[in-house]
């Protein structure tokens, strides 16, 4: 009898433990895998569609020395205003032919400007412009990737001592 008593109370502890720390802490950890899937594919595909529709709006090119002999001065970069060198890569938008370093348009578009550099013509279609920022926002504003990593480093710092209630 005993015996059957030691194994019931063994049994409660385990359960106990099971019920209020592991299953309420495996429950939060699987919510915060599935935010923080959630937010980096909306991410990846909000800036794929942005990256696309750069694409699709503006060529890039390499700039060579045989570009550099049949225009009659160097081309600069608008953006950094330092001229082209010999195998650095570029983009022209498609409506306006304006050229730029690659990297500098593309940081300039990315960074919350939809319009050329020099005649503000709009590269980049408002819907997408909207989408690409809203994304941009949540990004920043977005706590579940730092929540996970609590959730991952609360053992190391806690030993099960006690709890914040992060949930």
């Amino acid at each position: 009898m005993k015996a059957l008593e030691k194994l019931c109370s063994h049994f409660y502890k385990v359960a106990a433990i099971i019920f209020s720390i592991i299953l309420p802490q495996s429950i939060r950890l699987t919510i915060l895998i599935i935010r923080a899937s959630w937010s980096w594919y909306r991410r990846t595909s909000s800036k794929y569609k942005y990256m696309a529709a750069i694409n699709k709006k503006s060529s890039k090119f390499v700039y060579t020395k045989e570009l550099r002999r049949l225009r009659s001065e160097p081309l600069i970069c608008s953006i950094c205003l330092s001229d082209f060198v010999a195998g650095e890569e570029g983009r022209e938008l498609l409506q306006c032919k304006h050229r730029f370093h690659r990297n500098c348009i593309e940081k300039w578009l990315q960074g919350w400007q939809a319009t050329c550099p020099l005649c503000r013509h709009l590269v980049i279609p408002n819907e997408i412009v909207a989408e690409y920022q809203i994304s941009q926002i949540v990004e920043e504003n977005n706590s579940s990737e730092e929540e996970l990593a609590l959730v991952f480093l609360s053992p190391l710092h806690l030993h099960g001592r006690h709890h914040h209630g992060f949930f």
